[in-house]
């Protein structure tokens, strides 16, 4: 049975020498009948006669009156016993209730006309259910109006909302918090669902490079120019080729410039002089260099139609065992092209490109509606990746440096690729220069900025759900949250306003219940953006079975594909099994340290090393106490208000069905140890909120009762006046049987996907802790849960789950988020192990292998095949 909260009053059996509690609004009197676990200690000092007529709030457990306080007192949290912790998982924070294809929903859980406000109908419930709220982790209510920001930093620090000293909890975010759940148990249309129009993107395996061909947009605007050099499209593929566009020397000591000295820009057209070099790569199985790919690369230039200066003779480079070089062949020839700039984007970049037309003519493409589509929503994908202030304010020596500047070879710190700043890159104009997909039968599948591009899906998440699941647009087609709460079209007019409002939100403890941080605040860890890009976290097997993941180990390159489905909606899981005394102290970094199982998740640890070095023993990371970190990627709060305050409210509802009353009273009853989740941060473990009905508030009658009442104004002849609470009980309870008839069809609840999962992320898993992906450091003890790391990088587990053997998918790789409460392995990371060329990740999201000698473990496939490291050297390493 579910625990309420709900108000009484003490009354001293003179005769039996006990206490007894009689509940608000009528009852027998129960018992108190263990009252040093009962009382609280107040209550418990005074025990006896002098108790008589106090008014108390007590919660009703199991049948009994628990944890008997003074009217307005917090109620005590029950700290839960510490549990063992897995070392070895996890549960990601958030979940998905899964959404259902709507086409059979029958009854009041199907799409129709509401009833409107025009009339009380007969056999409908109307009027109000008194609602207590208990605070259960730490509730974050921000003051966004009054927050401080560094302005060197960015960081921003909040106090708590607070309206004459208490805490205010708008009764707007109370409303927000049950029309979530009330869709999701209910299986409603999804209230808001814009921005999804658009194809997302991921970044194109480096082999992918080798169909990618250098193009020109023509000079009308219609077509597409490739400009293959002296190799046909797909010839990238061949054993050995001659790479399509010629190197430009550019950066790391080696420059070719005009005969003035001044660097040619993007889009230059030139006169070259080049020589064709043979590129090697070091077999490190076989110990000896092989052949692996020819380039056309640069000696002198000019401008077009002028004549290049003579080249200047240049030392071969050293042949050495375990990296690769370059030999000139002493072929040489002039060529006429387009210089293509991308910026040092990648720490070791040494070459631009120059593409142009040799031995292969130019090939001429209609550059369709459908591809400047592609491009477009391409290039938006790739802006939207990245905050305004990453590309424009990067701090530099002096000052703030320009995007294209290369600062160092830390990640955001190399320059920027110019389609993530330049606006003209927004839409394809004449002369614009590019890279085209060129697939087997020699159409053109796609256009990108670079040779190893972000890719789009196949389909926009729109695509992906179902008809029946989108915004409703017409009154005709609302759903039952819609009805309930209220509805605004997605777009044109077009609104109707919902049979429930929330009344005003007081709090019983005033001021006492806020806890205060001092001016400088705890800084908060890092919370993660969505990434929808993510397929195996976002993505279902079907719309037929949306609780049903995608399978293990499958490609990206068939994530969002017709068929699949969107997971459902989003929930974050309430942190279960926490320890007693972890929300203490917050002001103190435990993040390293183990208690009870769990380490401090909710806060940022302290600065470590930029190399991620661990203590001694290898069970924690090493962090600097001097150093907090607080920047533009966290925030701080003042304060937040206690586990065990109380709020009060009510809920006025009209005209609601028998159905539609009983999903609200299913909500209102969860089972006991399970908690809705409102406010800020939910993702760390704030928010878990327990609701529960307060029968003395709680008055529900149907049209013909209220209609009888009116017309008598006579409040005593009324049915449900003398027991009001204990009347519109026995409704509620009725309603939320049918309510459950109607979701569930007869099945049990569990056995129903989208009521269990939302009973699941309520509930959550004592024995897993709830956080971020992590992997486990070379070095830590496998027997040691997995501390946060003061630098971050979730992003590793993710690249370690797609880490391949022989360009496929390792079989204990690939892993879909699962349904449920049901956890994911930390991955233990191996030691990485490099060649003087390595594996690096350009500012723009592109992988760029330098060179082709890698063995990168836990990163990309611990053994590259030749045509893969081509392809990336092909790509990106010389500079595109």
């Amino acid at each position: 049975m579910s625990e309420q909260t709900r108000t009484g009053v003490l009354a001293w059996d003179g005769d039996r020498k006990r206490l007894v509690i009689v509940e608000a609004g009528g009852g027998k009197p129960r018992p108190v009948s263990n009252p040093d676990r009962d009382l609280a200690p107040e209550l418990r000092a005074r025990f006896g006669p002098g108790l008589d007529g106090t008014r108390v709030d007590f919660t009703w457990r199991k049948g009994q009156p628990r944890q008997i306080r003074p009217a307005g007192a917090s109620a005590p949290v029950r700290p839960a016993a510490p549990r063992p912790v897995a070392a070895d998982s996890f549960l990601n924070p958030y979940t998905f209730v899964p959404a259902l294809p709507r086409d059979h929903a029958g009854g009041d859980l199907a799409d129709a006309v509401p009833i409107g406000h025009h009339r009380l109908a007969p056999h409908r419930w109307s009027g109000r259910i008194g609602v207590v709220l208990t605070v259960v982790t730490p509730l974050l209510v921000l003051d966004t109006a009054r927050a401080d920001r560094d302005p060197a930093t960015g960081h921003a620090t909040y106090p708590v909302l607070l309206r004459d000293g208490s805490p205010h909890l708008p009764a707007t975010s109370v409303k927000g918090m049950l029309r979530a759940a009330y869709e999701a148990v209910t299986n409603s249309r999804l209230g808001v669902f814009t921005g999804h129009t658009d194809r997302l993107a991921f970044r194109m395996p480096a082999a992918d490079s080798q169909r990618m061909v250098p193009a020109r947009i023509s000079d009308d605007g219609t077509k597409i120019v490739l400009l293959p050099g002296d190799t046909p499209p797909g010839g990238q593929t061949r054993p050995n080729p001659v790479l399509h566009a010629a190197w430009l020397p550019r950066y790391r000591g080696a420059c070719v410039t005009y005969p003035d000295k001044t660097l040619p820009g993007h889009g230059d057209e030139v006169e070259a002089e080049v020589e064709l070099v043979q590129h090697y790569r070091w077999n490190k199985w076989a110990n000896r260099h092989e052949e692996d790919f020819q380039v056309w690369r640069v000696r002198s230039l000019a401008r077009a139609g002028q004549a290049p200066p003579a080249p200047t003779g240049q030392p071969p480079q050293p042949r050495r065992a375990g990296r690769s070089y370059y030999e000139p062949t002493g072929r040489t020839k002039r060529i006429r092209g387009w210089v293509f700039v991308t910026n040092r984007n990648i720490n070791r970049k040494h070459d631009e490109r120059i593409f142009f037309t040799g031995e292969e003519p130019e090939r001429i493409h209609e550059l369709t509606g459908e591809l400047r589509a592609q491009w477009e929503n391409l290039i938006r994908d790739y802006r939207a990746a990245h905050r305004e202030a990453e590309i424009w304010e990067r701090p530099g020596k002096n000052g703030v440096v320009r995007p294209d500047e290369y600062i160092d070879d830390r990640p955001g710190r190399t320059a920027w690729s110019p389609h993530l700043y330049d606006e003209g890159y927004l839409a394809l104009k004449p002369g614009d220069l590019c890279y085209a997909h060129v697939n087997d039968t020699g159409e053109i599948e796609g256009l990108y900025p670079v040779a190893v591009s972000r890719r789009l899906f196949r389909a926009a998440p729109e695509d992906l759900l179902h008809p029946t699941l989108r915004p409703a647009t017409s009154l005709a087609e609302l759903s039952p949250a819609d009805r309930v709460f209220g509805w605004v079209a997605p777009s044109g007019p077009g609104s109707y306003r919902g049979h429930l409002r929330v009344g005003p939100v007081t709090c019983d403890q005033g001021p006492e219940a806020v806890a205060d941080f001092g001016a400088d605040g705890v800084p908060l860890a890092i919370l993660g953006q969505p990434k929808p890009q993510q397929g195996r976290f976002y993505l279902a097997h079907s719309a037929q079975a949306p609780d049903r993941p995608l399978s293990p180990g499958l490609g990206k390159d068939r994530w969002y594909t017709e068929g699949q489905a969107l997971r459902g909606r989003k929930v974050y899981r309430h942190h279960a099994g926490l320890p007693e005394g972890y929300w203490a102290d917050p002001t103190e970094d435990r993040t390293q340290q183990l208690t009870g199982g769990r380490y401090q998740e909710y806060r940022r640890p302290r600065q470590g090393t930029e190399k991620g070095e661990l203590t001694p023993d290898g069970r924690a990371f090493v962090t600097d106490p001097e150093k907090e970190q607080r920047d533009d990627q966290n925030r701080s709060i003042r304060g937040w208000i206690q586990p065990g305050t109380t709020f009060r409210f009510t809920l006025e509802v009209d005209n609601l069905s028998a159905v539609e009353l009983g999903a609200l009273a299913w909500l209102l009853r969860l089972p006991e140890g399970h908690y809705h989740r409102l406010g800020y941060g939910k993702p760390l473990g704030f928010g878990s909120v327990r609701l529960d009905i307060d029968p003395a508030r709680t008055d529900l009658r149907s049209g013909e009762q209220w209609t009888a009442y009116y017309r008598t104004l006579r409040p005593d002849t009324s049915p449900s006046a003398e027991h009001a609470g204990e009347h519109a009980s026995t409704i509620l309870d009725q309603a939320r049987h049918a309510f459950e008839q109607a979701a569930a069809g007869g099945q049990p609840v569990n056995q129903t996907p989208h009521l269990a999962a939302f009973l699941a992320a309520a509930q959550g898993r004592p024995g897993v802790a709830v956080h971020y992906p992590r992997v486990r450091p070379e070095g830590m003890p496998e027997d040691v849960p997995v501390p946060p790391d003061p630098r971050g990088q979730s992003f590793s587990w993710f690249v370690e789950n797609e880490r391949q053997e022989r360009r496929r998918i390792r079989t204990d790789r690939g892993l879909s988020l699962p349904a449920g409460n049901e956890p994911l392995p930390i991955y233990g990371v191996p030691p990485v192990r490099r060649t003087p060329d390595h594996w690096a990740m350009s500012p723009g999201g592109e992988g760029v292998l330098h060179g082709t000698s890698v063995e990168v473990l836990g990163r990309v496939p611990a053994r590259c095949g030749r045509a893969g490291a081509r392809a990336a050297a092909a790509g990106e390493a010389g500079g595109a």
